[in-house]
């Protein structure tokens, strides 16, 4: 074996004892959360909160069939039907905010009219809390799907917005310009030079995009859904079911998580060309 393959071996082994302990290190503080939780459910009553024993055994009767929508709203379906609908919402809300936001923010950052123009409506919708619009688009669309995922829209594209201007003006400062003297086109700058730039930093305004999509969705779906995980707590919190709402709140956190980590995968891959 040469001294590369030694050096090669001993990084993958390195790699691999990091990734082994920082799963335990999750495992752990899992662990220390779930200790943490019986121990206040002890202390306290039910209705307050409720032991982790009660939240995945509501978990596991209501996944496909949830009887107080039944009786409440005459509605229908399961955990699983109400956290889908949510799900694509999200992602759905995600994805056309972040191409709006990706190809605003290019404009802004690459044209300095459209800079001019539009940076300073963006800032200042930038700063009005997004719960604010809710009433507008309910008024607007009533309980319709584009209603409930308006916030996560609005919200996605102006954070992937602020984020791609920025990065752009940071790339345009240095690689924009030494693109320009080897002879490259603007064209070929803005696709093969700007693009792949900004990437890393718009996918990080993505999963940031997407951790706070999750709460504005559930929002709507609470004040004004007809379907979905907030509709789902809005009915439980009429009859104060704290377990029932917990498993609803805890089923809509795990999910969170393996998107996110998907999602971060595919980002690792879309950037691999920095290893």
């Amino acid at each position: 074996m040469t001294a590369r393959d030694r050096t090669t071996v001993g990084i993958r082994r390195r790699n691999l004892s990091g990734r082994v302990r920082q799963l335990v290190l999750a495992a752990l503080g899992v662990g220390l959360v779930l200790v943490m939780w019986t121990l206040a459910a002890a202390a306290t009553e039910p209705v307050r909160i409720p032991s982790p024993i009660l939240v995945f055994e509501a978990i596991s009767q209501n996944l496909v069939e949830i009887r107080a929508l039944e009786f409440a709203s005459f509605g229908s379906g399961g955990i699983i039907q109400n956290l889908t609908y949510t799900a694509v919402n999200v992602l759905m809300g995600v994805a056309a905010g972040a191409v709006a936001g990706f190809a605003i923010g290019l404009l802004i950052g690459r044209v300095r009219v459209m800079r001019n123009l539009l940076e300073p409506p963006l800032l200042f919708v930038g700063t009005v809390p997004v719960l604010v619009l809710l009433p507008f688009l309910s008024l607007w669309f009533g309980t319709a799907r584009l209603a409930t995922n308006g916030m996560v829209i609005f919200y996605t594209m102006v954070t992937v917005a602020v984020v791609t201007q920025q990065a752009t003006t940071n790339v345009s400062n240095y690689y924009d310009n030494y693109a320009l003297s080897l002879g490259a086109s603007s064209t070929r700058v803005l696709l093969q030079v700007v693009r792949p730039a900004v990437i890393p930093e718009v996918l990080g305004a993505v999963r940031v995009a997407l951790a706070f999509g999750w709460g504005f969705q559930a929002i709507a779906e609470v004040l004004g859904g007809q379907i979905g995980a907030g509709r789902v707590i809005r009915v439980y919190a009429q009859y104060a079911a704290t377990a029932e709402i917990l498993s609803i709140v805890f089923s809509v956190g795990i999910l969170a998580v393996v998107i996110d980590g998907i999602v971060a995968g595919v980002g690792r891959w879309v950037v691999r060309w920095q290893e």
